[in-house]
């Protein structure tokens, strides 16, 4: 059955314009060897607390977790989502990390008793982390030596609030940091505000699959990284790391907005849906919207990549139109989040790719948003007698991706086991 959710490949139409190669990403086999190599690293770190941040790292953990050398060692993971954008929803990120027993402990502060979750919901509804760190431009070596000033005293409160806590207790002791890339330095700058509403002096190091740095040995905060810029290129031949934007693999997805941060978990969502409907007629009603009305003509003459243009197909546009409607009818939901977050499966890969190529792809759909708007009239009721259907369909080939992915991963760790 046709529809323009299948098989997911960001990376082969495209010939890195430095570098004049194409590259791969790694193949479960050399996922599994990674996995390997990473926990060596991280008990070779004599770090016992390690927090790994979501969510693209999640992948390369499920198969740490399934090596008997981990079981076998003292390593405690912690994963934690840290938002691009600090002006999140604050509480609802404490709701999702602390334990439901601390949140309802009571906690007496200047004489006041009120559960935990009461002082956090009291405490985020007027912070700011704007009013908390300077605001500056900066680049990944501020983020690499916490190069920032804070305002400490508008953080007093919180670390009150949260001394005693499972997390707390792992922010107040030595821990090692992991992500998969460390690029501009977004995630790390905002890891270092968060940390702060536990402790004041958070002691940790860095560690990652690659960091887009120069002589990562002069810096005493980082513990690792297995590629920097000096040897980028060997990191890509030998097949970029896998997992980066794929929600397919990781099982759930974050929703996260300036009121949300909400863990979606796939297979909870997709006991919410049901599909009675083949959707493919309404995929050739897109189908024949776009081109009678010439769009993806319309839409190659907008990018400034020829590679980008060369790989765009109507597909690119369906999967964009569905997200698009899904937000004019029903706003900025969970479900919108899910489209657009599927959408970009499909767009060229960040890494090993130039960022220009995605952020061309972007700004090439935001260019002809008005000839799809003024189509749209035309398909919101046939969308909306496919939604489920279509919805449904989404997340179970996500789910039937990560089934067969876990599948191949636990042959590949049988047959290392056998031959040990």
């Amino acid at each position: 059955m046709y529809n323009p959710y299948k098989e997911i490949d960001n990376i082969s139409s495209f010939t890195h314009p430095l570098f004049n190669e194409k590259f791969r990403y790694m193949n479960d086999i050399e996922s599994v060897d990674l996995s390997i190599k990473i926990l060596n690293k991280f008990i070779n770190s004599n770090y016992d607390n390690i927090v790994i941040i979501e969510s693209g790292t999640s992948p390369l953990l499920n198969i740490i977790k399934k090596l008997e050398k981990y079981k076998n060692s003292d390593i405690k993971f912690h994963q934690i989502k840290i938002p691009r954008d600090l002006d999140f929803d604050l509480f609802n990120w404490f709701k999702t990390y602390l334990d439901e027993d601390e949140l309802q402990e009571t906690l007496d502060i200047n004489n006041m008793c009120l559960t935990r979750q009461k002082w956090l919901e009291d405490e985020c509804r007027t912070f700011k982390f704007s009013e908390f760190i300077e605001q500056k431009q900066f680049t990944i070596y501020d983020s690499i030596i916490d190069n920032y000033i804070y305002n400490i005293s508008k953080v007093y409160l919180f670390q009150r609030i949260l001394d005693g806590t499972n997390l707390g207790n792992v922010f107040n002791s030595p821990f090692l940091l992991f992500d998969e890339y460390i690029n501009a330095g977004t995630i790390i700058r905002n890891f270092n505000c968060i940390v702060r509403l536990f402790t004041n002096n958070p002691v940790f190091k860095l560690s990652a699959f690659c960091m887009f740095l120069d002589n990562p040995e002069k810096y005493e905060k980082i513990a690792f990284t297995i590629y920097d810029n000096s040897n980028e290129l060997e990191c890509y031949r030998k097949g970029a790391y896998p997992f980066e934007n794929r929600i397919d693999l990781i099982g759930y997805y974050y929703f996260v907005d300036k009121n949300n941060f909400e863990k979606i978990y796939l297979d909870k969502l997709l006991e919410k849906q049901n599909s009675n409907l083949n959707c493919e007629e309404f995929y050739e009603l897109l189908e024949k919207l776009i081109n009678n009305n010439d769009i993806l003509r319309k839409l190659k003459n907008t990018f400034n990549e020829e590679q980008v243009r060369n790989y765009i197909t109507n597909d690119d546009i369906k999967r964009y139109m569905i997200k698009y409607i899904e937000k004019q009818i029903n706003g900025n939901t969970l479900y919108y989040d899910l489209l657009d977050q599927v959408f970009e499966i499909y767009a060229p890969a960040w890494s090993p790719m130039p960022v220009k190529f995605h952020l061309d792809y972007w700004n090439g759909f935001v260019m002809i948003e008005e000839e799809i708007k003024k189509n749209m009239d035309n398909i919101k009721e046939e969308y909306l007698k496919y939604r489920n259907s279509i919805l449904h369909d989404i997340i179970v080939m996500l789910i039937e991706n990560r089934n067969s992915w876990l599948k191949s991963i636990d042959n590949i760790l049988e047959v290392k086991n056998e031959n040990n």
